[in-house]
């Protein structure tokens, strides 16, 4: 049996660090990948979320480190797919820089743009998995962190 996926459309205005931070915190009991472009782009988030906070840090590791059963939250680059060691995580978060081929393998997916929303390409994508689908969510960020959902049709 196909495993059924939960998709989530995210148009932003933030910096895609700002979210991860705010995102990985309200999901820290789960294991989330973060999918990023390039080696750039993953060690400018790694720093980012290390030096963020004054009295805290969230804790994360890059794909690269010795991972543990503990490690919850890990950034990488490249095709989701070819990281074995990654596919036990349930969420991954995907960066505006990445596009991905296939939707495999994870429960959840969140994608970034920071483009305008584009109801059309959304109720393609929609239309091409609605087999694989459980729930298809999608949000704008109309101001910092105020979010207002999408109606697909």
């Amino acid at each position: 049996m196909d495993k059924i996926y939960d998709i989530n459309f995210y148009y932003i205005k933030s910096d895609f660090c700002h979210i991860v931070n705010s995102l990985a915190k309200k999901l820290r009991y789960n294991k989330i990948l973060v999918n990023l472009s390039n080696e750039l782009e993953m060690n400018f988030l790694d720093k980012y979320l290390w030096t963020k906070e004054k009295n805290e840090f969230l804790p994360h590791k890059i794909f690269t480190e010795k991972l543990y059963s503990k490690d919850n939250l890990v950034l990488f680059y490249g095709d989701y797919l070819k990281i074995k060691n990654l596919l036990d995580f349930d969420i991954i978060l995907i960066s505006p820089k990445v596009k991905i081929k296939k939707i495999s393998n994870l429960k959840k997916f969140f994608f970034f743009s920071y483009n305008e929303e584009n109801k059309q390409i959304i109720s393609s994508i929609s239309t091409k998995l609605k087999k694989k689908i459980k729930k298809i969510k999608c949000f704008y960020e109309f101001d910092k962190f105020k979010w207002k959902t999408i109606q697909i049709t």
